[in-house]
């Protein structure tokens, strides 16, 4: 789907279906729009008394035009002007593309007032909707045989921004980048996971690299081993499908901050010995929902060539039971050098990051480090699924993430990271237990577990368990994978890289 913004006056535009967004204590057409009105019967005013439309939020109202270059018009509720937000615009322009799609129609235009508010800087409030809407056609077909279940497709979509000449298209491109980021990340998710092996991963990454020309450095199992990076080796044991740990490399020539990205990639999690019920497992494929989060954001920095280095970490792996599975009780050494009684083959996720952090660390040092994971449940128990958990000991860092979540919608909260909560993973046979003694906190001692394996780099956890997907649903946002932190990773390597 192609964006673009009109620049010619309104009434030259041609367009099978036109737009208007109204804000509830405003409902009446714009004055630009008035050479419409000798169209429209039996008049405005009364269409509007006669449907009881008010303008509230996604409410719509189509009406059909006696005009030839614009046949159909459909008005779009905004709420209340004073409750006018970036997120509200978000829902108001995801569901202009739902009205579309469901009446079979590929091209479409939007209508926006020169006073109308943007909720945010101008070009931020022209990237988020933009994004929105390349998020809201998402629908996971690549399964579906019955060509009646498949949308058609959008093709292009004109913008009629009074100020539009004021707009750099630029921010629209930039806005197709991201939400065609965040639909790979859902994609990739929603993979079952007898084909989206740590392998399948693996290709994947290696032809976006090509494309956007990414330094690789690949771990298989047998360097793996030779490395030390036995945590990670562990989870995987008890599977046929080899582990791998992934580095893919970002650099600009005018980057002056070096960001490190971990994603954890368990392809199928069923807990290993530690089995999980069987209920609800197969969502279990969305344990790598942090590597497709990175992945995605990487793509993203890359196309739009933020001028910022980025080292991605992408730990992959699968979590099975069998005889030669990791069993609870086992002891291994990190790539670290820290030793980690494994209690629960179901808390594999830290082990996995464990060892990429530490690697990255070592070998990469980048400025920052930030891993993103669908790490605990606990996480879920504490903010539902509206909300991602971050945890840092880094104030500065801290604040340029909320900055980026404020922008980007992607929401975070802080929990605390305190070293009173050490003792709750400290183990009586190794130097670290990989699961708490008590069952209170999770979403904490598992943060804390991965702080015990980072030197000195400025590093924030984010623990997605809770919105990688089963997310409420929104106009731009369908049930399933969410994409949760594409948007958040690009909005705050953009945000890095001005400082």
């Amino acid at each position: 789907m192609k964006i673009k913004i009109f620049k010619e006056p309104v009434e030259r535009i041609k367009t099978p279906l036109l737009i208007v967004p109204l804000f509830s204590d405003e409902v009446k057409i714009p004055v630009q729009l008035h050479f419409l009105k000798k169209y429209i019967q039996p008049g405005m005013e009364t269409i509007f008394k006669q449907s009881n439309f008010k303008g509230k939020s996604s409410e719509n109202l189509a009406i059909y035009l006696n005009h030839i270059s614009i046949p159909m018009l459909v008005f779009l509720g905004l709420g209340k002007r004073e409750e006018w937000s970036l997120e509200n615009a978000r829902v108001a322009f995801g569901n202009a593309v739902k009205i579309v799609q469901s009446k079979k129609i590929k091209k479409f235009s939007i209508y926006w007032d020169s006073d109308y508010p943007f909720a945010a800087s101008q070009e931020i409030f022209i990237l988020e909707i933009v994004t929105a809407m390349m998020t809201a056609t998402f629908k996971m077909i690549d399964f579906l045989t019955d060509s009646q279940d498949i949308p058609p497709s959008l093709e292009s979509v004109n913008l009629l921004f009074s100020s539009g000449t004021k707009v750099s298209q630029s921010f629209i491109r930039k806005g197709e980048v991201l939400g065609g980021s965040v639909n790979l990340s859902r994609q990739l998710c929603e993979y079952p996971a007898n084909l989206m092996t740590p392998a399948f991963f693996v290709e994947k990454i290696k032809k976006l690299a090509r494309e956007k020309s990414w330094k690789l450095e690949i771990l298989d199992r047998q360097i793996l081993k030779k490395k030390g990076l036995n945590a990670l080796l562990a989870v995987s044991q008890g599977s046929e499908n080899p582990p791998f740990l992934v580095i893919a490399t970002y650099q600009h020539s005018a980057a002056k901050k070096t960001l490190g990205l971990v994603g954890k990639g368990i392809t199928f999690d069923t807990g290993g010995i530690s089995i999980k019920a069987a209920r609800r497992m197969e969502e279990m494929k969305y344990d790598m929902a942090g590597a497709a989060a990175v992945l995605g954001a990487l793509q993203a920095i890359s196309i739009t060539k933020l001028p910022v280095n980025v080292v991605a970490g992408f730990p992959l792996a699968e979590n099975m039971p069998s005889g030669k599975a990791t069993r609870p009780g086992d002891i291994v050494k990190s790539y670290c050098g820290k030793t980690i009684e494994i209690v629960d083959t179901d808390a594999e996720g830290r082990l996995i990051l464990a060892d990429a952090l530490s690697y990255i660390e070592k070998h990469y040092q980048p400025d920052y480090m930030v891993d993103l994971a669908t790490l605990t449940g606990a996480v879920v128990a504490a903010l539902g699924h509206h909300a991602a958990a971050v945890l840092t000991s880094d104030e500065s860092l801290l604040k340029s993430i909320q900055s980026a979540s404020d922008l980007s919608g992607d929401r975070i909260w802080p929990l605390p990271l305190w070293d009173d909560y050490k003792d709750l993973i400290k183990s009586k046979v190794a130097d670290i237990r990989n699961i708490g003694t008590k069952p209170v906190a999770g979403a904490i001692t598992g943060a804390i577990f991965l702080k015990r394996m980072i030197n000195k780099t400025p590093w924030a956890h984010l623990d997605i368990a809770g919105t990688a997907y089963d997310m409420p649903e929104k106009s731009y946002l369908e049930s399933g994978a969410t994409g949760f932190g594409v948007k958040l990773l690009w909005h705050w390597a953009n945000i890095l890289s001005k400082e």
